[in-house]
């Protein structure tokens, strides 16, 4: 069965983006708002962090913040007991919405 978003749910997240790059103090992109059964209930704004301070080992990290299915922030960390079911959610996460940058938000078109 396949879940949409609506352009005004879309918009509320991708605006927190925009205050999270604000406040990055490293790159952040890749946006993606997702889903997983993991997380019944629950859209997973998740984003790519890239620490350049040191251009020979830059450190990418993915980031994660939770929503409910009108677009309000959660309080909810994504952290697992193991290796094994860290896993199992990530592989169950489904994108539903893409961009590179938080910024071009109103300009982009919907995945």
């Amino acid at each position: 069965m396949a879940y949409s978003i609506n352009s005004n749910i879309i918009n509320r997240i991708m605006d927190h983006g925009r205050k999270l790059t604000k406040g990055c103090g490293t790159h952040c992109r890749d946006f993606r708002i997702m889903t997983s059964p993991m997380r019944k209930g629950t859209l997973v704004l998740r984003w790519t962090t890239i620490n350049i301070d040191n251009p020979d080992r830059p450190v990418q990290c993915f980031r994660y913040a939770c929503f409910d299915r009108r677009g309000k922030p959660l309080q909810c960390s994504v952290h697992y007991a193991d290796n094994a079911e860290a896993n199992e959610f990530f592989e169950s996460l489904k994108t539903h919405y893409q961009q590179v940058f938080s910024n071009d938000h109103k300009l982009s078109n919907y995945v």
